[in-house]
């Protein structure tokens, strides 16, 4: 049998080396460079009087923070220096395509890069993603060429430039995901309709064609969050990949005037290119094969951080799992089992009222401890974590229903109060299950506080809420896998946990950063979200309520306040209070707002729960009481 001769080794073509690769790197992100400098030179009008780069008012930002560079950087807001700063830069870039000596071409690289750092404080507003690639690039290619004599330094670059061109590509798609506009089509003519990206043109294309535009934007997900297999199959999927999104950049070029994007994101490609190609196919000209130490090292930093990660995870799992000592436990018939603790110092009460706290979406019993605690020393009073929350377990058992909150805190109420009677006061979220459960045991709860409560028809009828709520489902679907990932350090440090008694802000820090909370928040909000957009109507309210709005919601949402006005109405006498100046989460946390919820509660369980005289309006009526001052 005849064989064939065997085929010889395929190359790397001789115009795509590292020496090749980088020229081409270099040249086409000069052109965002000279773009960007071009139209800065012919708006000079941005940076006078009056202007959105005006350096009179941009040098506020850094005189608060950085006094001694401000100084510096008022050398560099002189007209003169600014029009001889991008003279300079279009120069650079407009050489860096012309047969240059490498010193030549570091000493253009090195001016585009230090031009622009210079630069950036005069251009705050009108920077984008292009202007952050493009100096990336260049700053990376000026070490590159000053390390030419050293393979793996330019290897190094060239790997930086393309896992970061990656990275940005698919952060960008998984970010988009979450996203019900994007996945039903809408993101895309919404874009274009606006004022900012907007194109007649193509809107009317979108609307008239929903199905391709639908197609499209899915298209457009599909090509970022697949991006990371250019390096998949030896690279072979790596020029339809970087043709898609060449072709998006081009597209967007068009409709919404982001020409920059396209020539600073294709500057990456010739290193996406070169290094998702096989190995063995590199070093044409000078035989030296390319140096994947940086991938290698990447990767190992990755594991490690992934390993730090999950090990961080655990640590604060074992702080939740501790919790404050005095937790104790109840099995609800759904299976559930719900963490709750009495708070105060001294012992339990065995008769008086029972005042029981429900927490809001996202949020723990910690968040209640300057209310529950003072409280706690007046009155029997329980907060508690629902399932899934904290230490509670969330037994699963079907498809999660709404009611079932509901039913855990009617169990948990009738178990912690037996035959006394009953006061409920929830924020937020909690403020609604709270009604819904007072329904429940009617003729033992003498009364609900809503402490800046939800409302059921919320989003319905407030555009502040039915954005945020958008927003809400994004996050929430983002999250417990996030964080499940390890990544749960890397959440910053919220405002309200250094605004929480020092004994449980590690408690609190580490229910929010663990993914248990984020995945009951999501599987709640599902089920909240679907009733609030079907609900016709409040839950028959018997008891008397009192209303607590924070000052900074009633005056952001005044469409919130009104359906806090509608709770009152709603009950057979209520109180209304506006405590000023806080917001939705320092009602609780912040200690001076915090006091002053004390003093409200603490006046209505005595009122309904007849250990004092009533309070309010004796006709049955609902009194208005402003309380606070500016702190």
């Amino acid at each position: 049998m005849k064989r064939r001769p065997a085929r010889p080794p395929r190359r790397l073509p001789a115009g795509l080396d590292r020496s090749t690769v980088l020229n081409w790197t270099e040249r086409i992100g000069s052109v965002t460079h000279l773009l960007a400098s071009l139209e800065y030179l012919t708006r000079g009008r941005d940076r006078q009087r009056g202007g959105p780069n005006n350096w009179a008012v941009n040098r506020r930002t850094f005189r608060t923070h950085a006094p001694r560079a401000t100084r510096v950087l008022d050398l560099f807001a002189d007209q003169r220096v600014v029009t001889a700063l991008h003279a300079g830069r279009a120069v650079a870039a407009a050489a860096l395509w012309l047969p240059l000596t490498n010193r030549q071409r570091v000493v253009a690289n090195a001016v585009l890069t230090g031009s622009q750092g210079a630069l950036h404080a005069q251009h705050l507003y009108g920077s984008d993603g292009a202007d952050q690639v493009s100096f990336l690039v260049q700053a990376l290619t000026t070490v590159a060429r000053a390390g030419r004599n050293r393979p793996a330094v330019v290897d190094a670059a060239l790997w930086f430039l393309s896992l970061q061109s990656v990275l940005s590509y698919t952060v960008s798609g998984w970010a988009k995901l979450p996203s019900e506009t994007w996945r039903s089509g809408r993101a895309l003519p919404g874009i274009v309709r606006t004022i900012t990206y907007g194109d007649k043109q193509a809107w009317e294309l979108m609307r008239r064609f929903p199905r391709l535009t639908k197609l499209t934007a899915h298209g457009v997900l599909a090509m970022e969050c697949a991006f990371p297999l250019v390096y998949a199959a030896k690279g072979r999927p790596a020029p339809y990949l970087l043709a898609a999104a060449g072709a998006f950049h081009l597209a967007n070029s068009r409709v919404m005037g982001l020409g920059r994007f396209f020539w600073a994101f294709t500057s990456t490609y010739p290193a996406v290119v070169y290094t998702t190609r096989p190995r063995e196919r590199t070093g044409v000209r000078d035989g030296i094969r390319r140096d994947d130490t940086l991938p290698a090292l990447a990767a190992a930093a990755g594991a490690a951080l992934f390993a730090a990660g999950q090990a961080a995870r655990i640590r604060r799992r074992r702080i939740i799992e501790r919790g404050r000592g005095d937790e104790q436990t109840f099995v609800t018939t759904a299976g559930n089992t719900l963490s709750y603790r009495y708070a105060g110092s001294g012992p339990i009460p065995s008769d008086g009222p029972v005042l029981l706290l429900e927490n809001g979406l996202a949020s723990t019993a910690e968040h209640w401890e300057r209310i529950a605690a003072p409280l706690g020393e007046q009155f029997t009073t329980v907060t508690y974590q629902r399932a899934g929350y904290g230490a509670s377990r969330y037994h699963r058992a079907g498809e999660y229903r709404f009611d079932t909150m509901v039913d855990d805190l009617t169990e948990l109420a009738r178990h912690v109060a037996g035959d006394r009677p009953l006061v409920l006061a929830g924020h937020s979220l909690g403020g609604y299950l709270s009604l819904l459960a007072a329904e429940r045991l009617a003729g033992q709860v003498r009364g609900v506080a809503l402490v800046d409560s939800s409302h059921p028809a919320e989003l319905r009828r407030s555009p502040r809420q039915a954005e945020g709520s958008r927003a809400l489902t994004e996050t929430l679907t983002l999250m417990p896998g996030s964080i499940r990932a390890g990544l749960g350090s890397l959440l910053p440090r919220p405002a309200w946990a250094d605004r929480m008694p020092e004994p449980v802000r590690d408690l609190a820090l580490a229910q929010y950063r663990d993914p248990a909370l984020w995945s009951a928040a999501r599987r709640e909000w599902k089920v909240v979200r679907e009733r609030f957009d079907a609900e016709t109507g409040l839950p028959r309210i018997d008891v008397p309520l009192v209303v607590i709005t924070a000052g900074q919601t009633a005056r952001t949402d005044a469409v919130q306040a009104e359906l806090h006005d509608e709770f009152a109405a709603a009950a057979p006498r209520a109180q209304r209070h506006t405590i000023d100046d806080a917001d939705h989460d320092e009602i609780l946390t912040d200690a001076a707002s915090a006091a002053e919820v004390v003093d409200i509660l603490t006046a209505f369980v005595a009122d309904v729960t007849d250990d004092a005289p009533h309070h309010g309006d004796p006709a049955g009526n609902a009194g208005t009481v402003r309380t606070g001052g500016a702190r």
